[in-house]
C-alpha cells in the first residue's frame, strides 16, 4: 500500500515515491527508517519524517506534513474525538513553503548552517532533504555532558548575519517589506499561546510538580511580571525586525565535533531577534540548571559540566556582538542608518529584551506538558530544585533585565545559584 486512508505515504510509498522523483534510481535497495520509531530523533507531532538509503550509502531525510496532527489521527482511530476537536485542525501549506524558503535563505547568509533542499512537492506535502543523521540534538549531547567548542563561533556569527542582511540595518524599507512579503507563515504565531498565554508564569492553567505553587504566585500575581509578559507579546506579534526561527531551542539545534545545523524552520517569518536568542539561551539554561538535580554525576563533574554552560552563553553573546560589529563597519559607508547607528546601545538594547525572552522561555519549558527533556530524564522528585531555579532566574530576568548591560553578569547570576 502506498498511502494510508489520510493521504499519507507507508513506509512501502516512501520507497516508491523517491524512485519516482529519481532522488533513487528504479533499482535501489531501499531502507526505510520511520524516525518517529527511533529514540531522541525528533519532537513534534504534525509530520511523518523518514530516513531513506540504499546500499550505495546515499541517503535523505524524507518529510511529509500530515494531513492533521498525529494525535488527532490517533483519536480517530480510536474513536475518541471529542466534539470539541473537531474545528481547527488541519494544517497549513503556508509552513511547508516557509520553511524552505527559510532554509534556502539561512544557508545563502551563512552557508551550510542549515540541510541542503532536494526537492520540495507542495501538493503531496513532502520535502527531501540532506540527511543529518550523523549528527545529533544539541540537547541530548547536552545531556549526555558532550562540550562542543565550535557551536558558539557558528551560530554567533549566524544571528549576527541573520539580523543584518534581512532588517533595516541592510536593506531598504521598500526591499525589506518585499522580503517581508515573501516569508509570511500562517504559523509564525503558532507558539503565541504556549509562550505568552498559557505560561506558568501568567496562569494557572498548566500544572507543576508540587512544591512550586508559592514561587509560582510571585510571578502569577506579580503586575511587573505580567506587563513584561504582555510587552514581549506584543514584541513578538509586531516587532518585524529581522527574519526568525521563533523556536530556536536545543532541539532544533543538530551538531557533531565539526558541523552545526539549524533545523525545522516550520514557525519561521519576522519577528525580534531576541526571541531565537532568548529561546536559545533558555535551553542553555535548563541544562544549567538540570544539574541540580542529577545524581548520576559526581559533583566535580557537574561543576565542570556547568561552567562549559557559562563559557558556552558568554561566547555565544560575545560572537554575536563582534560579528556584528564587524558588520556594521564593512557596510556603515553604505547606509545613512548605519552612519547614525549607536552600536554599544543598540546591542545592550538586543541583550536586555534577549533576557527578558530567555525568562519566558525558561516558564515554557517547566510545566508538566511541555516539559524540556532536560528535565524530564530526572526522577519527578528530583525536579523541584532546578524548577524552583527556573522560576528564580526568570522572575529575575523579567522584572530587572534592564540592569544587565553584558552577559557575563548574568553568567555571574547563574554561577551564584551554587
Amino acid at each position: 500500500m502506498t498511502y494510508d486512508s489520510y493521504g499519507n505515504l507507508t513506509v512501502a510509498g516512501v520507497a516508491n515515491y523517491l524512485k519516482e522523483k529519481n532522488i533513487f534510481p528504479t533499482d535501489a535497495n531501499l531502507t526505510v527508517v520511520d524516525l518517529h520509531a527511533v529514540k531522541e530523533s525528533i519532537e513534534g507531532f504534525v509530520n511523518l519524517i523518514y530516513h531513506v538509503y540504499d546500499q550505495s550509502g546515499k541517503s535523505v531525510i524524507m518529510k511529509q506534513m500530515l494531513s492533521m496532527p498525529r494525535f488527532r489521527i490517533e483519536d480517530e482511530k480510536n474513536n475518541t474525538v471529542e466534539e470539541a476537536d473537531g474545528d481547527g485542525w488541519t494544517l497549513d501549506l503556508g509552513r511547508m513553503r516557509s520553511e524552505i524558503a527559510t532554509l534556502i535563505f539561512w544557508n545563502s547568509v551563512y552557508p551550510g548552517i542549515s540541510p541542503e533542499i532536494y526537492l520540495f512537492d507542495e501538493p503531496n506535502r513532502i520535502i527531501v532533504m540532506e540527511d543529518l543523521m550523523d549528527l545529533s540534538l544539541l540537547r541530548f549531547e547536552l545531556c549526555r555532558m558532550v562540550k562542543h567548542g565550535h557551536f558558539t563561533d557558528k551560530i554567533g556569527a549566524f544571528f549576527a548575519r541573520n539580523l543584518f542582511f534581512s532588517s533595516n540595518l541592510h536593506l531598504t524599507n521598500y526591499k525589506k517589506s518585499e522580503v517581508e512579503r515573501f516569508f509570511i507563515n500562517p504559523e509564525y504565531t503558532a507558539l503565541a499561546p504556549f509562550l505568552f498565554r498559557e505560561n506558568i508564569g501568567v496562569s494557572w492553567e498548566r500544572e507543576m510538580i508540587p512544591g512550586t505553587d508559592e514561587k509560582r504566585a510571585l510571578l502569577v500575581d506579580n503586575p511587573q511580571i505580567q506587563a513584561e509578559f504582555k510587552r514581549l507579546e506584543n514584541k513578538f506579534l509586531n516587532d518585524k525586525e529581522c527574519l526568525i526561527h521563533t523556536d530556536l531551542h536545543s532541539s532544533n539545534i543538530m551538531i557533531s565535533f565539526d558541523d552545526v545545523r539549524i533545523i525545522d524552520g516550520e514557525f519561521a517569518g519576522f519577528g525580534p531577534l531576541a526571541q531565537d536568542f532568548g529561546r536559545l539561551t533558555a535551553s542553555l539554561t535548563l541544562n544549567y540548571v538540570s544539574w541540580f538535580g542529577d545524581e548520576s554525576r559526581t559533583t566535580a563533574e557537574k561543576n565542570d559540566f556547568q561552567a562549559y554552560l557559562l563559557t558556552t552563553i558568554t561566547d555565544l553573546y560575545t560572537t554575536f556582538q563582534n560579528e556584528f560589529r564587524q558588520l556594521v563597519e564593512a557596510h556603515r559607508e553604505e547606509s545613512y542608518s548605519l552612519k547614525n547607528l549607536d552600536v554599544d546601545a543598540y546591542l545592550i538594547d538586543q541583550l536586555q529584551n534577549a533576557l527578558s525572552y530567555t525568562g519566558v522561555n525558561v516558564l515554557s519549558r517547566l510545566a508538566n506538558r511541555g516539559i524540556c527533556y532536560d528535565l524530564l530524564r530526572l526522577p519527578e522528585a528530583n525536579r523541584l530544585v532546578p524548577s524552583l531555579l527556573g522560576l528564580d532566574i526568570s522572575r529575575e530576568l523579567m522584572q530587572n533585565q534592564k540592569k544587565y548591560t553584558h552577559i557575563k553578569e548574568y553568567t555571574l547570576l547563574l554561577k551564584n545559584l551554587a
